[in-house]
C-alpha cells in the first residue's frame, strides 16, 4: 500500500513540475512581448507565483519517495526527514495563506457588487473609495534607471526643468509600450515628506489610441482644463490618488502614495500638475484620431499604418 501511494505522490509531483514550469514559461513570454514587461521583473514576479505549487511539487515527490523507501525497507535518513518535514510545514502555511486571500478577495468582491449605491454614496460623503486588500498593488509601479527608460520613447516627455519637479528627488523611471510604440512614460519622485509621486505621460499621438472621458466625472480643473481626482484606500491605511487630465494628445497623470483627503497634500499635488508646460505631440500633423474598435486598430497597428511611422 505504502508503495501505491508513494509512486502517486511522485507522479503527482511530476505533473505538478511540468504544468507549474509551462505556465510560467508562457507567462514570461507573454509579459515580455506583448506587455513589453522587463524581463528580469517578469523572472521574479513568476519566480513568487511559482514558489508555493513547485514547493508542493516537491514535497509531493520526496514523500512519495520516502513511502517508497520505507516499502523496500530502506529508512531516510534524519537528515532529510527534518528537511521534508520543514518544507511540508512551510508548504501548508503557504497554500493556507493564498487560500485566504482568494477567499478574502472574492468576498470583498461580493460585497462590493451587492452594496455598489451604499458604496458609492459613502465615497462621495468620505471623499474617497474604499478598496479590498490588494486592490492598490496595481499602482505599486517598479521604476528602473531614468535614462534607459527615456532612451527610446517616441515622444518628448515633459520638460521639468522649470519647475517644482526639479527640486524633487528622482527615483528612476518606466517606459511602457502600446501596439508596440514606446508611448508610455512613468516618473518617480519623493517628497520632502517621504511620499511617491509618479508622473504617467501617453502620448497618444505616438501609437494613434484616443480616449474619452465623461464632463461629469472631470469637476476639477488644472490651468482650465477638466480633470479627475480619485482617491482611494485599502481597510490596512494603504492609498493612492490620482489625478487625471487630457492636454491635447496626451494623456497625463500625478499619483501620490497618500489620501489627500485625509493629509493635506491635495493643493500640493494640484499646484505641481499646474506647473507643468504644456506638452508637444510627438505627431503635431496628425489628422484627428478616429473612435475606432480594438479589431480596427489591431488592423491599422498590423498594417504598420500608423500617424508617425
Amino acid at each position: 500500500m505504502k508503495d501505491r501511494i508513494g509512486r502517486l505522490l511522485e507522479a503527482v509531483g511530476l505533473v505538478l513540475n511540468v504544468f507549474t514550469l509551462l505556465a510560467a514559461s508562457l507567462y514570461v513570454v507573454s509579459v515580455v512581448m506583448w506587455i513589453h514587461a522587463p524581463l528580469l521583473q517578469a523572472l521574479w514576479a513568476t519566480f513568487k507565483m511559482a514558489l508555493i505549487p513547485l514547493a508542493l511539487a516537491w514535497l509531493c515527490k520526496s514523500l512519495g519517495s520516502h513511502l517508497q523507501r520505507e516499502h523496500a525497507g530502506t529508512p531516510s535518513s534524519p537528515t532529510r526527514q527534518r528537511v521534508l518535514a520543514v518544507v511540508g510545514i512551510v508548504t501548508v502555511f503557504g497554500c493556507a495563506y493564498v487560500g485566504y486571500r482568494v477567499v478574502d478577495m472574492v468576498e470583498c468582491s461580493e460585497d462590493h457588487a451587492r452594496n455598489a449605491a451604499a458604496r458609492e454614496a459613502l465615497s462621495q460623503k468620505n471623499g474617497y473609495r474604499m478598496m479590498c486588500r490588494g486592490d492598490l498593488s496595481r499602482y505599486d509601479i517598479s521604476l528602473r534607471s531614468l535614462e534607459k527608460a527615456t532612451r527610446k520613447l517616441a515622444f518628448t516627455p515633459l520638460d521639468l526643468t522649470h519647475t517644482p519637479f526639479a527640486q524633487l528627488e528622482s527615483i528612476g523611471g518606466l517606459a511602457e509600450y502600446m501596439s508596440d510604440v514606446p508611448s508610455i512614460l512613468y516618473r518617480g519622485f519623493r517628497l520632502s515628506d517621504g511620499h511617491t509621486l509618479i508622473l504617467y505621460e501617453h502620448d497618444m499621438s505616438a501609437d494613434g489610441t484616443s480616449t474619452w472621458n465623461n464632463p461629469k466625472d472631470e469637476p476639477e480643473r488644472i490651468k482650465g482644463t477638466p480633470a479627475r481626482l480619485v482617491v482611494m484606500e485599502e481597510p490596512s491605511g494603504k492609498a493612492v490618488s490620482i489625478l487625471n487630465w487630457v492636454e491635447g494628445r496626451r494623456d497625463i497623470q500625478l499619483w501620490i502614495d497618500a489620501n489627500v483627503v485625509r493629509q493635506p497634500l491635495r493643493e500640493q499635488l494640484f499646484a505641481l500638475a499646474a506647473s507643468l508646460p504644456k506638452s508637444v505631440p510627438a505627431c503635431p500633423n496628425e489628422p484627428p484620431p478616429a473612435v475606432m474598435t480594438q479589431e480596427q486598430f489591431d488592423a491599422v497597428a498590423d498594417r504598420g499604418k500608423r500617424p508617425c511611422k
